[in-house]
């Protein structure tokens, strides 16, 4: 299902890893709580090429501060939302906007969508076998074919 679809449709969702609930509640608590906090989209003019100030100011201001995307002008960083509050995030931004040559900025929380890729992160092979010793011989002909299909180099993703 969509994520947008169910932040405007769902009061509360569950979230299952490996055939179990993980979490449940309203989707600002998933957000809030499994959430990695903030996304900053900084856009800069783009006459200013050399990005390293914004860098730097960027994980002195904010510490713990993962730079996940740069494009040309634009710069995405992710801040855990222990590191800071909004009005820091904010004030820090806006008095040095100029100095920067920041043309404009966002802040958003974390999506429903991170969150969801968080715990399929945690998703694993090892749990799933536990899972087939604890329930029997109905999953042992399915752990075959994924092992035999796993094992199979004409089937494997191509690499670079």
């Amino acid at each position: 299902h969509s994520m947008e679809e169910c932040e405007a449709l769902c009061t509360r969702m569950a979230i299952m890893v490996n055939g179990r609930f993980r979490c449940l509640g309203s989707v600002q608590h998933l957000k809030s709580r499994f959430g990695d906090g903030y996304t900053i989209i900084l856009r800069r003019h783009c006459s200013a090429l050399d990005v390293s100030p914004v860098e730097e100011f960027m994980t002195s201001t904010f510490p713990g501060c993962i730079l996940k995307e740069k494009h040309h002008s634009m710069l995405q960083y992710q801040i855990p939302a222990s590191c800071c509050s909004l009005a820091k995030i904010f004030s820090a931004l806006t008095n040095n906007k100029e100095k920067l040559k920041i043309e404009d900025y966002s802040v958003s929380q974390t999506t429903l969508d991170q969150v969801f890729v968080n715990f399929a992160k945690d998703q694993n092979e090892e749990e799933y076998l536990k899972d087939v010793v604890m329930h029997g011989s109905q999953y042992k002909e399915t752990v075959k074919r994924i092992r035999t299909f796993l094992a199979d180099d004409n089937v494997r993703e191509s690499s670079v």
